[in-house]
């Protein structure tokens, strides 16, 4: 029987228009679907507050660190469809509440100066660190390309190599893969200056007391060698020229297109069945959005149901905590004079991601979430977006992103309401306050707790990652044991987002790895 297409890929979030781009230069007839209203995902932005028309809201990622590493923006020509990034030096900064600050500069012995001018020990320290950070990036750059369970020799190589260069750091980087985050600090440094910014940075990749976070400092590594990369134009920009190169190979997207089954048919997938009753059909399926969505969609009895269990059970936010987000939109400039005017030198902490909270207030914030409650002091980074790239405000205004790495997902009384989002924020604005000046000419706001973006992007628990980072949820284990790797569970059908390896962040890895994946199985399978 003929098929309408030769894939059609759900979701087009960044990872689902990486897969169907590659796979519509090779040839393929690809349809991309949609259920919302434009393509993106969590990579989308638009004008979202009624009370400020003018001003860009990003309501989730805002850099695209690594992606910039793959060779996905070069094979795809995504400057020629029209992405162009900003690159601001220093990235982030970490703010004290006595004025001083660390700033994250491109160059790492730049970093470790800074450090030192509040602990000279702490400084010297941190050029050791990154030999160590730098090993673990370098060997873990071939792992996160490599497709895992399958033999890859060029890529091996490089691992091999990297292993090898680095054979005198063994010890640590076994001591790193190891412990949690926040023990790897505190065995590092001292001063709590020093331990925010790691453990703040940290925070990100998920709670920093669990054995084998750690690995997340290689964030670090990745800043001083990659920078951010923020996208002129917010990370709607990224999106745009996805679908847009997309079109150009001939594939074809449906927005406003919710998908209600993927069609699997006596061992085999079919197609999908939209919502509104339409049936397309196709011998591969790739699901890029939520996998444990993504199974229930299937027809019922298409997946053994021990392995519909066992992705039921795959942990999606599991200690009760995803981020809470905010974009503010204000009425003047957002400034940060007390910070800036005890700096040294001219790094520009105006248009740095602004780093606030102790390593204390990083402990509770994943603690309170735990217990479902909210945190009395917060740990959080404010993005000046329009400090950065002034086109996301009008002129003389601004808007900036506020970001909470974890937050509680069900809370012990009550639900999320309006009336607790508004006290919450109230809380974190009073927060930022202390350091920045502008909030309050606040002239409206964008809020997204876990359960509003669950609601938005149709995401389990809000979970931005879609399974949570563990040692045990990564490679072949990722989304869970017998589910990860290049072999369908049901011949053509395949995930192709956060929820494979390697995971999370605006990568790009887990589309380019699921096209080399169906690109096989259709020479496999004509």
């Amino acid at each position: 029987m003929n098929k309408d297409y030769d894939v059609i890929v759900v979701g087009a979030g960044h990872n689902g228009m990486v897969a169907a781009t590659y796979l519509a230069k090779e040839g393929k007839k690809v349809l991309l679907v949609e259920r919302n209203a434009k393509v993106g995902g969590m990579t989308s932005s638009g004008y979202m507050i009624p009370e400020a028309p003018q001003h860009l809201v990003t309501p989730c990622a805002v850099e695209i660190i690594y992606l910039r590493q793959t060779g996905i923006i070069e094979d795809l020509e995504l400057a020629k469809h029209g992405l162009h990034m900003i690159e601001p030096d220093p990235p982030y900064a970490y703010l004290h509440p006595d004025g001083t600050s660390i700033c994250l500069f491109r160059d790492a012995k730049r970093t470790a100066d800074d450090i030192a001018r509040i602990h000279a020990g702490d400084g010297k320290a941190y050029l050791k660190f990154m030999d160590v950070l730098n090993a673990l990036y370098e060997i873990g750059s071939p792992i996160m390309a490599l497709d895992q369970g399958r033999p890859q020799p060029k890529v091996l190589m490089k691992l091999i190599g990297a292993l090898i260069r680095n054979r005198k750091l063994k010890r640590e980087l076994e001591a790193i893969a190891s412990a949690t985050s926040d023990q790897v600090a505190c065995e590092w440094f001292e001063h709590p200056a020093t331990l925010a910014y790691l453990t703040g940075i940290a925070a990100g990749a998920g709670p920093i007391d669990q054995d084998g976070n750690a690995a997340a400092y290689t964030m670090i590594s990745m800043l001083h060698n990659l920078g951010t990369g923020k996208p002129i134009g917010s990370l709607q920009a990224l999106a745009n020229a996805l679908a847009s190169s997309f079109e150009s190979a001939g594939g074809t997207i449906m927005v406003n297109a919710p998908v209600a089954e993927i069609i699997v048919e006596g061992g085999e997938t079919k197609g999908i069945r939209l919502e509104d009753g339409r049936v397309i059909t196709s011998k591969v399926v790739v699901a890029t959005c939520d996998p444990r969505l993504a199974y229930k969609m299937v027809t019922p009895g298409g997946i053994e149901r021990r392995l519909m269990q066992r992705m039921e059970h795959a942990p999606m936010a599991r200690d009760n905590g995803a981020p809470f987000l905010a974009n503010v939109a204000m009425s003047r400039p957002l400034t940060l004079k007390r910070h800036q005017d005890m700096r040294h030198d001219d790094a520009d902490l105006g248009k740095a991601v602004g780093m606030i909270g102790l390593v204390e207030d990083v402990r509770e914030m994943f603690w309170a979430a735990r217990r479902g409650e909210m945190p009395k002091r917060h740990a959080l980074s404010v993005t000046p977006l329009s400090n950065i790239e002034p086109s996301q405000a009008p002129e003389g205004e601004s808007i900036a992103y506020i970001y909470l790495a974890t937050s509680a997902v069900k809370l012990r009384e009550g639900e999320w309401s309006q009336e607790l989002k508004d006290a919450e924020m109230k809380a974190i604005l009073a927060e930022c306050s202390e350091f920045y000046d502008g909030f309050d000419a606040e002239i409206g706001r964008f809020v997204e707790s876990p359960i509003d973006r669950q609601k938005r992007v149709n995401i389990t628990n809000g979970c931005v990652t879609h399974i949570d980072f563990a040692a045990s949820r990564s490679g072949l284990k990722r989304p869970a044991y017998g589910l990860g790797g290049p072999k369908p569970v049901v011949p053509g059908f395949f995930l192709g987002g956060a929820g494979i390896h390697p995971g999370g962040g605006v990568t790009g890895l887990p589309g380019k790895i699921t096209f080399e994946r169906v690109q096989r199985y259709l020479k496999k399978n004509p």
